[in-house]
């Protein structure tokens, strides 16, 4: 997984700012829970506003922030990453009250693939069982979600590796157990590796920076001239593929690091 970069001197559109806040206030001016369940429904256009959903695409080059695929896998929904609604643990077991206040923060928002954002739903288990409350600024710092949160460090303790099903989320060598743990939930709650298409994918763009990562190496029969060209060339190939931009970007580096020398790493990452 790549980290999804959210510049903070960037915001989005002043005018989709405008009505979010709006809807925010009347979000925590309300008396009941029934009230806020009605304003959060007759209010769900925006987060689904094309200028929000398209601001937040362009932050990460229309890539899904959790599986770094661009969509031929499923639709973009714009996800709550701590869930709006009811919050449950994995297996969707017992409910408790969700982050509403956060309904309208598009700090909260998280661009996701449609099949994966339905397998989400409104999981998000805790580690120790404090969750945030809407009257204590600070009680988010002290929570400690179990899922890893794309927009963070976290999304360095998730690597990938082949295996006969595909090329499949894995984590991260010299992960703690505690961040093993973290990586595990993240795969099972999100379905990181339930789906063969997203897998198939992955497992081309393995395979491509294998090919090309063999090719580096069989230039060394060649002539002087042209081994330095042919290796040159498939340095700028490999560089693309792990490029932030680039689709998948994440699995490329994994297989590079994972198969290549020593040499070819310093090239590409260096």
């Amino acid at each position: 997984m790549r980290m999804v970069h959210v510049p903070k001197d960037l915001a989005p559109p002043a005018d989709w700012l405008t009505k979010a806040a709006a809807a925010s206030a009347a979000l925590n001016n309300a008396k009941t829970k029934d009230e806020r369940d009605a304003l959060i429904e007759a209010k769900q256009a925006i987060w689904r506003d094309d200028r929000i959903r398209n601001w937040l695409l362009g932050l990460f080059h229309n890539k899904c922030w959790y599986s770094e695929a661009q969509e031929a896998v499923s639709a973009y929904h714009v996800d709550h990453f701590r869930p709006k609604g009811q919050v449950t643990d994995v297996g969707r077991i017992n409910p408790e009250p969700g982050y509403w206040w956060l309904a309208f923060d598009w700090e909260n928002y998280r661009i996701c693939g449609q099949l994966i954002n339905v397998k989400k739903n409104d999981v998000f288990p805790l580690i120790n069982g404090h969750r945030a409350t809407p009257n204590d600024t600070n009680s988010m710092k002290l929570e400690a979600p179990a899922l890893l949160d794309p927009t963070t460090e976290d999304a360095r303790l998730i690597s990938f590796d082949m295996d006969e099903d595909g090329c499949r989320a894995v984590p991260t060598g010299g992960a703690d157990e505690e961040d093993c743990a973290r990586v595990m939930t993240t795969i099972e709650v999100i379905g990181l590796n339930r789906l063969d298409r997203l897998n198939s994918k992955r497992a081309q763009v393995w395979q491509d920076c294998r090919e090309k990562l063999a090719s580096y190496a069989a230039a060394s029969g060649e002539p002087p001239a042209l081994k330095r060209l042919h290796r040159a060339l498939m340095i700028t190939e490999l560089k693309k593929r792990v490029a932030y931009e680039s689709e998948l970007s994440s699995v490329a580096e994994a297989c590079i690091r994972k198969n290549g020398s020593e040499l070819v790493c310093s090239q590409v990452f260096g």
